[in-house]
């Protein structure tokens, strides 16, 4: 599909057009990586929620169901665009006000932060319980960089092992993402077969 843009004097000017770059096998291979998000999540929600959870879980599960849906249609209104929901909201709100796309996509980007942060910091504590004993040098060292003790008591603000194998890990999937969308399904696959 092309879409023409305002061009020369000469005429409008075609601009490229989305292309497909991956088949349904890598799409397989980048859902794949879902179940992982949940399997974090099942002990804290069982933690928190405590018996109930399997309704967390149908209510979670339903309402990601309807939101594909919403997604696809969505996407289906704006077919020249990539780059998901922040590009969406963009491209609806910007008939609105020139300066409510950029607001729509740094909501969008200030959503998704903290789950990423949060992401990150799990996976480093797994990463440092599975190879080293809760005494060694590495999980025990810190960097204080202030206290909170106004907000919680014992509440700072460190650098520590985790923090850094989670920066790591954000550093490495921004390295496979900014590759394209197949760079990141042919990961996935290798991860999720050596898995």
């Amino acid at each position: 599909m092309t879409t023409e843009v305002a061009g020369s004097a000469a005429g409008p000017v075609e601009s490229e057009s989305l292309h497909r770059a991956i088949d349904w096998k890598g799409a397989f291979w980048l859902a794949s990586g879902v179940p992982a998000l949940v399997l974090f999540s099942i002990g804290g929600i069982a933690g928190t929620v405590g018996t109930p959870s399997w309704v967390v879980w149908i209510l979670s599960v339903s309402i990601g169901f309807i939101q594909s849906f919403v997604y696809a249609e969505i996407a289906g209104l704006f077919p020249s665009k990539s780059g998901g929901a922040s590009v969406y909201g963009a491209a609806a709100w910007v008939r609105y006000g020139k300066s409510l796309a950029p607001i729509s996509v740094w909501c969008n980007w200030l959503a998704w932060t903290p789950v990423l942060a949060i992401g990150a910091g799990l996976a480093a504590g797994y990463i440092l319980n599975v190879f080293f004993d809760p005494e060694s040098a590495l999980r025990t060292w810190k960097i204080t960089l202030f206290s909170l003790d106004a907000l919680k008591e014992g509440l700072t603000v460190r650098i520590d092992a985790t923090f850094i194998i989670g920066a790591l890990i954000l550093l490495c999937v921004f390295a496979v993402q900014h590759g394209g969308v197949l760079r990141a399904a042919r990961f996935q696959m290798v991860v999720g077969l050596a898995w």
